[in-house]
């Protein structure tokens, strides 16, 4: 997401851009590297996507937000750093079920394909309303600052043809899951199809969290009005107990984002409690395909489906 200035001096969001590319993984090529420049505690975010261990293993997870962006003279309670935070954590729950999907795709008898597009089924309806929510509410609000701000802006035309690198291939994923018939589905296929938009939609995700950070050049009320709107008007969009129980399953709670446990998403054990119980029950075989049980406890993949998905 490359951003832009006019005629001011460069914003230190400009920065995001080149610091997200020295410090992200090289997914497109299908490898994982880790730069000597990197610290050591980013180095430790990459993993060998050959050899999965949990059900939720295979691309790699977001683990830091680059606070080495933010100046020692910023507040450490800056909306930038809670929004890059929850962001990362939305786009690791993304990324969990896309592993889990390509870790279970061999391996999927004709009894379970039918819950087991189901439950991709609701993969594919969080990207959809995940790209919607960024792309029309919450990037625009904060380019719509950072002019008045710096002067400079977000480039969301080039944001959008970085949509299009992956969009093409998701929807020939998407029209794979929602037509295809239990008795049609072919594990190879199906992986296949992840393999052709998942590397570049994971760049994306990883891409998009130094610019949130980088945004601590905008004032910090503002920007959590903009954040709190946009959550708003997604949480209007979704409202289904279904992906609430989608989302829970595919939660760590042993996971850190910056050596810190993470928060999202924000609910009591009541709340995870009531969702499985009340909710969880009526697509029980689709959750058995989550990352984690609803609790957020990882799942280990099984020895056999361990040589499978490599």
């Amino acid at each position: 997401m490359a951003l832009m200035a006019n005629s001011q001096p460069p914003s230190p969001l400009r920065l995001s851009s080149a610091s997200a590319s020295a410090s992200t993984l090289s997914l497109v090529s299908g490898r994982t590297t880790s730069p000597d420049c990197l610290p050591r505690s980013q180095k430790h975010s990459f993993q060998n996507i050959r050899t999965p261990r949990y059900v939720g293993d295979h691309y790699p997870l977001i683990r830091t937000i680059s606070p080495h962006l933010i100046p020692a003279h910023v507040a450490k309670d800056h909306s930038a750093i809670f929004c890059a935070r929850s962001m990362a954590q939305m786009h690791n729950t993304v990324i969990r079920a896309i592993n889990s999907s390509y870790n279970h795709a061999l391996a999927v008898r004709f009894e379970d394909a039918d819950d087991f597009l189901f439950f991709n089924k609701q993969l594919c309806a969080m990207i959809r309303h995940h790209q919607t929510t960024t792309d029309t509410y919450l990037f625009p609000a904060i380019e719509k600052l950072l002019l008045s701000k710096t002067g400079g802006d977000m480039n969301i035309s080039s944001k959008i043809a970085e949509h299009e690198r992956f969009m093409h291939s998701f929807k020939l994923f998407e029209a794979y899951v929602q037509r295809t018939k239990p008795a049609e589905y072919v594990g190879r296929t199906f992986r296949h199809l992840i393999e052709s938009f998942a590397p570049r939609l994971i760049q994306h995700l990883h891409d998009e969290i130094p610019v949130l950070t980088s945004a601590w050049v905008l004032d910090s009320g503002e920007l959590m009005k903009a954040w709190k709107k946009s959550h708003e008007k997604a949480s209007r969009r979704a409202g289904s107990q279904v992906q609430a129980c989608w989302v829970l399953g595919c939660q760590d709670r042993s996971f850190q984002v910056d050596g810190r446990a993470c928060e999202f998403p924000n609910v009591t054990g009541l709340v995870h409690w009531l969702v499985g119980r009340l909710y969880g029950k009526k697509h029980e075989r689709a959750w058995r395909w989550c990352p984690s049980d609803l609790q957020g406890r990882r799942r280990l993949l099984p020895p056999e489906f361990a040589c499978i998905a490599r």
